[in-house]
């Protein structure tokens, strides 16, 4: 199955491992979300909406867990279930309390999906961000990304697959808001406190980088078009990714098909 739009996460798989992509892109074979992934859609969603001023109370947030929150994806793990949904709950009353905000800046975009096209290859790039900041009199762009996880340090001479598109999105927003400065700030959400993680990308580290995407996306079309038979010594010697996907394939209770994320 060809595809032609891609996510930073599906790069970031198919360069961890191609069989990982395979199994949780490609096929269609039925499994559910780990809860780890629900709990995080979840309150992403929760956060979008008190970003977009639509629950600006605690009674408010109250209302939206007891109407919006997946039992059905969660209850089969009831101790799980119930530590997810307190870390729910006491995310989403610490941030209504105290939303994040940057002096003078202005509120753009909230769970704003972007796409656009990657010349010659034929494909299109996309990515969800979560919160853009438009700073007028600093002519600043800032995407907030939020992460219930612990945000892994980075060396800013080697930027992630979601750092480097992010950056080639921002490139097509600028006629909306001509910025002259990026920022990419990561944020941990969760019932502490946790310091906000701003980067500027480097413009000469930023094309030195594009093309290893570009390449691996070039890769990625060849691989979706051809057709390798799994050998039994590669299923021998599957990665702990390729495990992960694998048992959460055999412990499938849907009967629909479902893309595994491989973000929690």
């Amino acid at each position: 199955m060809h595809k032609t739009l891609y996510t930073p996460t599906m790069i970031e798989t198919y360069k961890t491992c191609t069989r990982a992509y395979d199994l949780a892109f490609l096929r269609t074979m039925p499994g559910p979300d780990k809860l780890g992934v629900v709990l995080k859609h979840f309150v992403l969603r929760g956060l979008a909406e008190i970003n977009k001023g639509k629950i600006t109370t605690l009674q408010q947030v109250q209302k939206y867990m007891g109407q919006h929150w997946p039992l059905e994806k969660v209850g089969c793990n009831k101790n799980g279930s119930t530590k997810a949904f307190l870390f729910a709950y006491k995310t989403l009353t610490k941030y209504v309390n105290r939303p994040y905000a940057a002096a003078q800046a202005k509120v753009v975009g909230v769970a704003l999906k972007v796409r656009a096209r990657v010349p010659h290859l034929q494909v299109y790039l996309e990515d969800t961000l979560d919160l853009v900041l438009w700073h007028p009199e600093e002519k600043t762009l800032e995407f907030v990304d939020f992460q219930i996880q612990p945000v892994k340090a980075s060396d800013p001479a080697w930027p992630s697959a979601s750092t480097l598109v992010k950056k080639y999105l921002a490139e097509k927003l600028q006629t909306r808001w001509p910025f002259e400065k990026l920022i990419l700030n990561t944020q941990r959400v969760g019932p502490q406190d946790y310091t906000p993680i701003p980067v500027q990308i480097d413009e000469t580290i930023y094309r030195l980088h594009w093309f290893d995407i570009v390449n691996t996306l070039a890769q990625i079309k060849a691989f979706e078009n051809s057709e390798v038979p799994e050998d039994e010594a590669d299923h021998n010697k599957r990665c702990r990714h390729c495990q992960i996907i694998e048992e959460r394939y055999s412990d499938a209770t849907y009967d629909s098909p479902l893309i595994v994320s491989m973000t929690a």
